[in-house]
């Protein structure tokens, strides 16, 4: 039995193959620009036979027009039907991710924990070895100042680097927060939006004198979704 690829997967396959759809009319854009090419030139072409009277000349001119006129009528046909054929692929894949959206947040969990876990740590080696830069740099100015005659302002390292600023405050913000949380989602506008739809949604089955076994049922959903109670209403 195969085994069902991941969302991403299959996601990725749409998106090549409305990449390779978007290509393809790209190929025929310019095929349909270099037949119109053609037929200025054929065009022109027929003129010139014209003004040299030379009338079987011009005649075999007006069939190489006539010609390169129906390549561009073809290609535009295919041009449009390659666009067609591009908006359809880009409608699948939107259609796939809606479809799929929470399969592929999924996906993505693991990533994004691992990743932040991660940057915790490289941030915790960062500022470790900028702590031993540190170090080293208060060794040299020391053994500078045993030199005679050196002093560690004008004669030892720098007294500060172009990144130390920047590490200082990495190092007050890690203090406060030594490791990032996930990127994943909060949900809260979802939340909101269906505590709100719930509220709306009890409230109109309270008013109603009697409930049907559904409603019944819906109405108590509801209730433990809200984390509230309410008084029973005479079920029909």
């Amino acid at each position: 039995m195969k085994q069902r690829e991941s969302a991403h997967a299959e996601l990725d396959e749409l998106r090549q193959q409305a990449a390779g759809e978007r290509m393809k009319g790209r190929d025929l854009e310019a095929a349909l620009d270099a037949a119109k090419f053609k037929v200025d030139e054929a065009d022109g072409a027929v003129a010139d036979a014209y003004a040299l009277e030379d009338a079987k000349l011009a005649a075999h001119r007006r069939k190489e027009l006539e010609a390169a006129e129906a390549a561009v009528i073809d290609l535009g046909h295919r041009v449009a039907a390659s666009g067609l054929r591009v908006q359809r692929a880009q409608q699948q894949l939107d259609e796939y991710q809606g479809a799929h959206a929470r399969d592929l947040l999924a996906e993505r969990e693991q990533p994004a924990r691992t990743v932040a876990l991660e940057l915790s740590r490289a941030v915790a080696e960062a500022l470790r070895l900028h702590r031993a830069y540190l170090t080293e740099r208060q060794t040299m100015d020391q053994l500078v100042a045993a030199v005679p005659g050196a002093t560690p302002r004008a004669d030892g390292p720098e007294g500060s680097h172009p990144w130390e600023p920047a590490l200082g405050q990495l190092a007050r913000a890690y203090q406060q927060t030594p490791e990032l949380e996930p990127p994943l989602p909060r949900w809260q506008g979802l939340e909101h939006r269906t505590a709100q739809d719930n509220s709306a949604r009890r409230l109109q089955l309270q008013r109603r004198k009697k409930l049907t076994s559904a409603e019944e049922a819906e109405l108590d959903t509801i209730n433990r979704a809200l984390g509230v109670s309410a008084p029973r209403v005479e079920v029909a």
